[in-house]
């Protein structure tokens, strides 16, 4: 029977997982990543076997290998590998938002182990109920919601900050300018005017039509019968 321990590596590592036969059942096994099977080299197949995984990734977090015996699949064993990441938090970023309209600023905190996270605006913590601020996170994603931007309170520079006992402390800065509300446009009003003015232009370029093709058909019926009479008293 196949035998595996639990495997932990960081990212762009490797690890290596090691299948001893314990129960002296002997035969050709083979490995699976989650459902596909995986192409082992010979003399890495029979009795025993080893697996590396280089170059781990974010994907490779939580994978399921199973080593099982080909001949005999319900003899198997499985490890999920357990890959140490950073969030993907560093550089700078400018934001412009309107005054009293609602701005989100957002940083990545997917991490392994997970991250506590924290927010300053201006070097100072942020006081999500005294400044009008509200703050959402799971474990992907950290979002500082600034309720209605004033340019005095909220203008300036907010800095996300995450902590990991794994990789210590990594920052993003945003800097964010507050700008005057604009006035939105009513462009579908506008739209639907535009429409009517036109459509009514229209009926009335074709009524008008329908008149001087009326005054034209007796115009032209006059000079017709004006012209029999005079061909008919000749």
């Amino acid at each position: 029977m196949c035998l595996c321990q639990k495997a932990s590596g960081s990212l762009l590592g490797e690890v290596l997982i090691v299948v001893p036969n314990s129960s002296g059942e002997k035969g050709e096994l083979q490995w699976s990543r989650n459902s596909g099977l995986i192409d082992l080299r010979e003399g890495n197949r029979l009795n025993q076997s080893h697996l590396c995984v280089q170059n781990l990734t974010h994907d490779d977090h939580r994978v399921k290998f199973t080593c099982n015996l080909k001949r005999n699949t319900s003899i198997s064993t499985s490890v999920k590998i357990n890959v140490l990441f950073p969030p993907d938090l560093s550089g700078e970023e400018n934001v412009t938002v309107e005054e009293s309209r609602e701005a989100k600023l957002s940083c990545s905190v997917w991490a392994n182990p997970p991250v506590m996270v924290s927010w300053l605006h201006n070097g100072a913590a942020v006081d999500l109920v005294k400044d009008g601020y509200a703050l959402y996170q799971d474990s992907l994603e950290a979002r500082l919601s600034i309720i209605k931007p004033n340019r005095d309170q909220h203008q300036g520079t907010y800095t996300c900050i995450t902590e990991s006992s794994e990789f210590g402390q990594r920052t993003k800065s945003i800097h964010v300018m507050v700008i005057e509300k604009t006035m939105s446009f009513p462009l579908n009003p506008v739209i639907a005017g535009c429409v009517v003015v036109l459509c009514t232009a229209a009926l009335a370029i074709l009524s008008r039509w329908s008149q001087i093709s009326k005054s034209l058909t007796a115009y032209l019926a006059s000079c017709l019968k004006f012209s029999t009479d005079r061909i008919e008293m000749k």
